[in-house]
């Protein structure tokens, strides 16, 4: 036998159904203003997670309707975005960090804070076994970044650098070491120029070391050769030993835990071309005085 719905219990369902659809209800644009100013306002960090949620839903919903708090929505969402960034990369996370850097550099391509913090994340990631995944971002944003640096793009804060020279330093020192292997001796040429301003990589013994392992690269080829030139092979040997001289001094300065091994090399390639270990001292003390050679000058 069929049973039958009472009239009663239709109309609760339908107060059911009603009730629900309204609970449901997005919030109007005067309702999100005022959850976002009232969030944002505590100053806790999980408001201000939850106002940033709501700008954006704010932002999605009535950007093609803006008003004078359309900007102010904005601007807060923005804000919160730029510093949740640097939040994670001063705490290492990378993977985080990459995810809101090109969020922000989808929007903003030409953000120079995000640009350099990323390459140079990326960079420092590189290290690592699960760093790989961020070489080629790190090289592309590196070479971004000169390119509007020497455009004369500038930027609020050039943090962790110094300042835009220190900045530019940088951003060659990162393309040059993680091509190295790929592109070396445009890479070496990068080096080269990242030694050549007013930053830290110019007493890095590191930024030598590699402009060294060019031309113990360079040296193996041309000695390989069936047809040798013993004048460019010397020469390679010498700005080899050139580079391994500025290495080991700065390394030694530093008491960096490579410095026996780089000297150790230096002291086979001297006498390898000097036949002995006389003058060596001297030798020292006049290549570090004297202005590093361009690789690609040679």
């Amino acid at each position: 036998m069929k049973k039958l719905f009472s009239f009663a219990a239709i109309v609760l369902a339908l107060t059911i159904f009603i009730t629900s659809t309204n609970a449901q209800k997005p919030p109007t644009k005067e309702e999100l203003l005022k959850q976002i100013a009232t969030l944002s306002n505590t100053k806790k960090p999980e408001d201000s997670a939850k106002a940033y949620e709501l700008g954006k839903e704010y932002l999605l919903r009535f950007s093609k309707e803006p008003d004078a708090n359309t900007p102010k929505v904005k601007v807060y969402v923005d804000k919160y975005r730029e510093n949740q960034f640097f939040v994670q990369i001063d705490a290492k996370k990378y993977a985080e960090a990459f995810t809101i850097g090109k969020d922000i550099l989808a929007e903003y391509p030409e953000k120079i804070e995000v640009l350099t913090n990323l390459a140079y994340a990326g960079y420092t990631a590189s290290g690592s076994p699960a760093g790989d995944v961020y070489v080629n971002d790190a090289i592309a944003y590196s070479r971004k970044s000169i390119q509007l640096l020497d455009a004369g793009k500038t930027a609020a804060s050039f943090a962790p650098f110094l300042d835009k020279n220190e900045s530019v330093a940088y951003m060659y020192f990162v393309d040059g070491s993680l091509t190295i292997e790929s592109e070396p001796a445009a890479a070496a040429g990068k080096i080269y120029r990242s030694t050549q301003m007013e930053s830290p990589i110019k007493n890095d013994p590191v930024a030598y070391y590699l402009v060294a392992m060019y031309y113990e690269n360079v040296y193996a080829k041309l000695a390989a050769e069936a047809k040798k030139d013993p004048a460019r092979i010397n020469a390679a040997i010498d700005l080899m030993m050139d580079a391994y001289a500025r290495t080991c001094k700065r390394a030694e300065a530093m008491k960096h835990p490579n410095y026996a091994t780089w000297k150790a090399r230096l002291d086979q390639v001297y006498k390898f071309r000097k036949g002995s270990d006389a003058g060596f001292a001297e030798y020292m003390t006049q290549t570090n005085a004297a202005p590093l050679p361009d690789p690609a000058k040679f």
